[in-house]
Protein backbone atom coordinates (compact mmCIF):
# COMPACT_ATOMS: atom_id res chain seq x y z
CA UNK A 1 0.00 0.00 0.00
CA UNK A 2 1.24 3.45 -0.39
CA UNK A 3 2.92 5.11 2.32
CA UNK A 4 4.04 1.94 3.83
CA UNK A 5 7.92 2.30 2.81
CA UNK A 6 9.72 4.89 3.10
CA UNK A 7 11.01 6.78 0.26
CA UNK A 8 15.01 5.82 -1.03
CA UNK A 9 15.88 9.07 0.10
CA UNK A 10 14.47 8.21 3.84
CA UNK A 11 15.75 4.81 3.91
CA UNK A 12 19.17 5.98 3.14
CA UNK A 13 18.99 8.52 6.30
CA UNK A 14 18.31 5.62 8.63
CA UNK A 15 20.81 3.10 6.99
CA UNK A 16 23.64 5.14 6.43
CA UNK A 17 25.06 2.96 3.72
CA UNK A 18 28.99 3.03 4.78
CA UNK A 19 30.74 0.81 7.75
CA UNK A 20 32.26 3.20 9.79
CA UNK A 21 34.69 0.08 11.59
CA UNK A 22 38.40 0.38 9.35
CA UNK A 23 40.34 -1.93 11.86
CA UNK A 24 40.68 -4.68 14.28
CA UNK A 25 38.60 -3.34 17.67
CA UNK A 26 39.68 -4.15 21.20
CA UNK A 27 38.71 -3.13 24.65
CA UNK A 28 41.56 -2.34 26.81
CA UNK A 29 42.47 -1.81 30.31
CA UNK A 30 44.36 1.51 31.43
CA UNK A 31 44.06 2.12 34.85
CA UNK A 32 40.81 0.54 35.49
CA UNK A 33 39.29 2.58 32.19
CA UNK A 34 38.26 0.16 29.70
CA UNK A 35 39.56 1.96 26.40
CA UNK A 36 38.33 1.01 22.94
CA UNK A 37 40.85 0.75 20.10
CA UNK A 38 41.02 0.53 16.72
CA UNK A 39 44.31 -1.15 14.47
CA UNK A 40 45.21 -1.64 10.92
CA UNK A 41 47.85 -1.88 8.81
CA UNK A 42 51.25 -3.53 8.95
CA UNK A 43 53.79 -3.28 11.73
CA UNK A 44 57.31 -2.10 10.88
CA UNK A 45 56.17 -0.12 8.02
CA UNK A 46 57.63 3.06 8.95
CA UNK A 47 56.02 6.03 11.76
CA UNK A 48 53.05 4.81 13.30
CA UNK A 49 50.27 7.56 12.45
CA UNK A 50 48.21 7.80 16.63
CA UNK A 51 44.94 9.22 15.17
CA UNK A 52 43.02 11.11 18.26
CA UNK A 53 39.76 11.94 17.83
CA UNK A 54 37.68 15.46 18.14
CA UNK A 55 35.11 16.39 21.29
CA UNK A 56 32.26 13.82 21.23
CA UNK A 57 33.81 11.77 18.41
CA UNK A 58 35.51 8.42 18.47
CA UNK A 59 37.55 6.04 16.25
CA UNK A 60 34.54 5.75 14.01
CA UNK A 61 35.76 9.51 12.60
CA UNK A 62 38.43 8.06 10.78
CA UNK A 63 36.82 5.54 8.51
CA UNK A 64 37.43 7.77 5.21
CA UNK A 65 40.77 7.72 6.16
CA UNK A 66 41.37 4.20 7.75
CA UNK A 67 41.03 1.95 4.02
CA UNK A 68 43.06 4.54 2.29
CA UNK A 69 46.10 4.84 5.14
CA UNK A 70 46.13 1.32 6.49
CA UNK A 71 47.60 -0.63 3.27
CA UNK A 72 51.22 0.94 3.99
CA UNK A 73 51.21 2.61 7.52
CA UNK A 74 50.02 1.00 10.68
CA UNK A 75 47.09 3.60 12.08
CA UNK A 76 45.98 3.18 15.60
CA UNK A 77 43.09 5.24 17.53
CA UNK A 78 41.24 4.75 20.67
CA UNK A 79 37.87 6.49 22.02
CA UNK A 80 38.97 9.11 24.38
CA UNK A 81 36.32 8.48 27.80
CA UNK A 82 33.75 9.53 27.72
CA UNK A 83 33.16 9.17 24.37
CA UNK A 84 33.05 6.36 21.39
CA UNK A 85 33.08 2.88 23.03
CA UNK A 86 35.28 3.40 25.80
CA UNK A 87 34.06 3.85 29.41
CA UNK A 88 32.92 6.44 31.28
CA UNK A 89 33.57 6.44 34.73
CA UNK A 90 32.49 9.27 37.55
CA UNK A 91 34.78 12.12 37.30
CA UNK A 92 36.04 14.10 40.24
CA UNK A 93 37.57 17.75 40.55
CA UNK A 94 41.54 17.42 41.27
CA UNK A 95 44.39 16.18 40.04
CA UNK A 96 43.65 12.31 40.38
CA UNK A 97 40.47 13.59 38.16
CA UNK A 98 40.29 10.38 34.96
CA UNK A 99 39.10 13.51 32.49
CA UNK A 100 41.93 15.92 33.68
CA UNK A 101 45.32 16.73 31.22
CA UNK A 102 47.46 14.74 33.83
CA UNK A 103 45.24 11.33 33.66
CA UNK A 104 45.21 11.87 29.44
CA UNK A 105 48.67 12.54 29.38
CA UNK A 106 49.31 9.25 31.46
CA UNK A 107 46.46 7.27 29.31
CA UNK A 108 48.09 8.01 25.59
CA UNK A 109 51.76 7.51 26.96
CA UNK A 110 50.16 3.70 28.15
CA UNK A 111 48.44 3.40 25.12
CA UNK A 112 51.33 4.17 22.75
CA UNK A 113 53.88 2.06 25.16
CA UNK A 114 51.24 -0.91 24.08
CA UNK A 115 49.88 -0.65 20.99
CA UNK A 116 52.61 0.99 18.70
CA UNK A 117 56.12 0.24 21.10
CA UNK A 118 59.09 1.26 19.55
CA UNK A 119 58.31 2.94 16.27
CA UNK A 120 58.22 6.48 15.69
CA UNK A 121 55.24 8.50 16.10
CA UNK A 122 52.87 10.45 13.58
CA UNK A 123 50.29 11.87 15.83
CA UNK A 124 47.23 12.82 13.67
CA UNK A 125 44.81 15.11 15.28
CA UNK A 126 40.73 16.36 14.05
CA UNK A 127 39.76 19.42 16.30
CA UNK A 128 40.11 19.34 19.66
CA UNK A 129 42.47 16.09 19.08
CA UNK A 130 44.94 18.47 17.73
CA UNK A 131 44.94 19.77 21.36
CA UNK A 132 45.84 17.17 22.65
CA UNK A 133 48.54 16.10 20.23
CA UNK A 134 49.99 19.61 20.94
CA UNK A 135 49.74 19.53 24.43
CA UNK A 136 51.92 15.89 24.01
CA UNK A 137 54.35 17.40 22.18
CA UNK A 138 54.79 20.14 24.50
CA UNK A 139 54.84 17.87 27.74
CA UNK A 140 57.05 15.43 25.95
CA UNK A 141 56.09 12.65 27.60
CA UNK A 142 56.00 10.60 24.70
CA UNK A 143 58.59 11.16 21.84
CA UNK A 144 56.94 12.89 18.63
CA UNK A 145 58.08 12.42 15.05
CA UNK A 146 55.62 15.16 13.38
CA UNK A 147 51.88 16.59 13.65
CA UNK A 148 49.16 16.14 11.25
CA UNK A 149 46.22 18.69 12.78
CA UNK A 150 43.10 18.75 10.63
CA UNK A 151 40.86 21.65 11.55
CA UNK A 152 42.47 22.31 15.02
CA UNK A 153 40.60 23.79 17.67
CA UNK A 154 43.03 25.19 20.29
CA UNK A 155 40.90 27.68 22.64
CA UNK A 156 37.01 26.05 22.60
CA UNK A 157 35.00 25.03 25.24
CA UNK A 158 31.88 25.16 26.72
CA UNK A 159 29.79 28.83 25.79
CA UNK A 160 30.32 31.39 28.70
CA UNK A 161 26.56 30.95 29.79
CA UNK A 162 26.73 27.92 30.04
CA UNK A 163 30.41 27.89 32.45
CA UNK A 164 28.16 30.30 34.60
CA UNK A 165 25.49 28.64 34.74
CA UNK A 166 27.62 25.74 36.29
CA UNK A 167 29.00 27.36 38.99
CA UNK A 168 25.32 28.64 40.74
CA UNK A 169 24.17 26.47 43.64
CA UNK A 170 22.14 23.59 42.75
CA UNK A 171 23.29 23.41 39.06
CA UNK A 172 24.57 19.76 39.34
CA UNK A 173 21.14 18.94 39.97
CA UNK A 174 19.72 20.26 36.41
CA UNK A 175 22.90 20.34 34.28
CA UNK A 176 23.64 16.77 33.13
CA UNK A 177 19.74 16.53 32.32
CA UNK A 178 19.70 19.25 29.96
CA UNK A 179 22.94 18.12 28.50
CA UNK A 180 21.52 14.53 27.97
CA UNK A 181 18.58 16.42 26.41
CA UNK A 182 20.39 18.56 24.06
CA UNK A 183 22.75 15.58 23.05
CA UNK A 184 19.34 13.85 21.37
CA UNK A 185 19.49 16.40 18.73
CA UNK A 186 23.24 16.14 18.05
CA UNK A 187 22.83 13.70 14.89
CA UNK A 188 21.01 16.73 13.08
CA UNK A 189 22.66 19.26 14.30
CA UNK A 190 26.03 18.00 12.50
CA UNK A 191 23.90 17.42 9.56
CA UNK A 192 22.87 20.86 9.47
CA UNK A 193 26.35 22.27 10.24
CA UNK A 194 27.78 20.36 7.23
CA UNK A 195 28.14 22.89 3.91
CA UNK A 196 28.64 19.39 2.18
CA UNK A 197 27.29 16.51 3.09
CA UNK A 198 28.45 13.29 1.72
CA UNK A 199 27.11 9.54 2.76
CA UNK A 200 30.19 9.13 5.46
CA UNK A 201 29.51 12.49 6.97
CA UNK A 202 25.91 11.26 7.34
CA UNK A 203 26.94 7.87 8.68
CA UNK A 204 29.46 9.85 11.25
CA UNK A 205 26.91 12.16 12.36
CA UNK A 206 24.50 9.04 13.63
CA UNK A 207 27.19 7.42 14.92
CA UNK A 208 27.70 10.70 17.10
CA UNK A 209 24.47 10.96 18.32
CA UNK A 210 23.87 7.03 18.90
CA UNK A 211 27.29 6.72 20.92
CA UNK A 212 26.72 10.29 23.05
CA UNK A 213 23.18 8.84 23.97
CA UNK A 214 25.28 5.78 25.88
CA UNK A 215 24.80 5.92 29.61
CA UNK A 216 27.07 8.43 31.88
CA UNK A 217 27.78 10.54 28.62
CA UNK A 218 25.85 13.20 30.06
CA UNK A 219 27.30 13.02 33.57
CA UNK A 220 30.62 13.33 32.16
CA UNK A 221 29.91 16.15 29.98
CA UNK A 222 28.40 18.06 32.65
CA UNK A 223 31.82 17.52 34.93
CA UNK A 224 34.01 18.35 32.07
CA UNK A 225 31.71 21.52 31.74
CA UNK A 226 32.36 22.24 35.78
CA UNK A 227 36.17 21.87 35.47
CA UNK A 228 37.10 22.95 32.16
CA UNK A 229 39.92 25.52 32.28
CA UNK A 230 41.80 27.30 29.39
CA UNK A 231 44.44 25.54 27.36
CA UNK A 232 47.72 27.66 27.15
CA UNK A 233 48.67 25.99 24.43
CA UNK A 234 48.18 28.85 21.56
CA UNK A 235 50.91 30.99 23.18
CA UNK A 236 54.05 27.98 23.30
CA UNK A 237 53.07 27.34 19.30
CA UNK A 238 56.80 28.15 18.65
CA UNK A 239 58.10 25.70 21.20
CA UNK A 240 56.84 22.82 19.37
CA UNK A 241 59.84 22.00 17.56
CA UNK A 242 59.01 18.75 15.60
CA UNK A 243 57.75 19.40 12.25
CA UNK A 244 53.96 19.83 11.51
CA UNK A 245 51.45 19.89 8.76
CA UNK A 246 47.51 21.77 9.57
CA UNK A 247 44.98 20.58 6.84
CA UNK A 248 41.57 22.86 7.04
CA UNK A 249 38.36 23.23 5.28
CA UNK A 250 38.36 26.13 3.25
CA UNK A 251 34.85 26.36 3.97
CA UNK A 252 34.92 25.12 8.04
CA UNK A 253 32.28 27.16 10.04
CA UNK A 254 34.09 26.55 13.42
CA UNK A 255 37.36 27.42 12.82
CA UNK A 256 38.08 30.10 10.04
CA UNK A 257 41.09 29.78 7.26
CA UNK A 258 42.48 33.03 9.38
CA UNK A 259 42.66 30.46 12.29
CA UNK A 260 43.93 27.63 10.46
CA UNK A 261 46.89 30.27 9.36
CA UNK A 262 47.42 31.42 12.09
CA UNK A 263 48.04 27.80 14.01
CA UNK A 264 50.06 27.02 10.89
CA UNK A 265 52.59 30.20 11.24
CA UNK A 266 53.01 29.69 15.13
CA UNK A 267 54.36 26.25 14.33
CA UNK A 268 55.85 27.27 11.12
CA UNK A 269 54.26 24.70 9.51
CA UNK A 270 52.52 24.54 5.73
CA UNK A 271 48.74 25.12 5.88
CA UNK A 272 46.41 23.07 2.86
CA UNK A 273 42.84 24.59 2.97
CA UNK A 274 40.98 21.85 0.98
CA UNK A 275 37.94 23.58 -1.33
CA UNK A 276 34.57 21.61 -0.59
CA UNK A 277 35.13 20.52 2.74
CA UNK A 278 34.59 22.12 6.14
CA UNK A 279 35.70 21.25 9.66
CA UNK A 280 35.60 17.49 8.80
CA UNK A 281 37.88 17.08 5.82
CA UNK A 282 38.70 13.95 6.29
CA UNK A 283 35.33 12.91 6.49
CA UNK A 284 35.05 14.98 2.91
CA UNK A 285 37.35 14.78 0.92
CA UNK A 286 39.41 11.60 2.22
CA UNK A 287 41.33 10.62 -0.57
CA UNK A 288 42.99 14.30 -0.40
CA UNK A 289 43.67 14.11 3.25
CA UNK A 290 45.25 11.06 2.81
CA UNK A 291 47.46 12.16 0.04
CA UNK A 292 48.50 15.01 2.50
CA UNK A 293 49.32 12.52 4.95
CA UNK A 294 51.41 9.99 3.00
CA UNK A 295 53.05 12.62 2.01
CA UNK A 296 53.85 14.27 5.00
CA UNK A 297 55.20 10.70 6.86
CA UNK A 298 56.91 10.21 3.69
CA UNK A 299 58.48 13.14 3.85
CA UNK A 300 59.83 12.27 7.44
CA UNK A 301 61.51 9.28 6.24
CA UNK A 302 63.16 10.79 3.36
CA UNK A 303 64.85 13.00 6.16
Amino acid sequence: MPGDNPAPSEQTARVPPYELQWGERELVDVDGVGIHTELAGPVGSGPAIVALHGFCSGTFTWAGLGPLLSPRRRLVAWDRPPFGRSDRPPGRPGPDDVYGLPAELRRLGALVDRLVGDAPVVFLGHSAGSLLALQVALAGTVPVAGLVLIAPVLAGGPPQPVRTLSRLPGAGAVGAHAVRVGVLGAAEALRRGTRHPSPLTDAVADETGRVLRRPGTAAALWHLTCTWERPDVVAHLGDVDVPAVVIGGANDRIVSPAQHRAVADGLGAPLHLLPDAGHTPHAQRPEAVADLVEGFVADLGAR
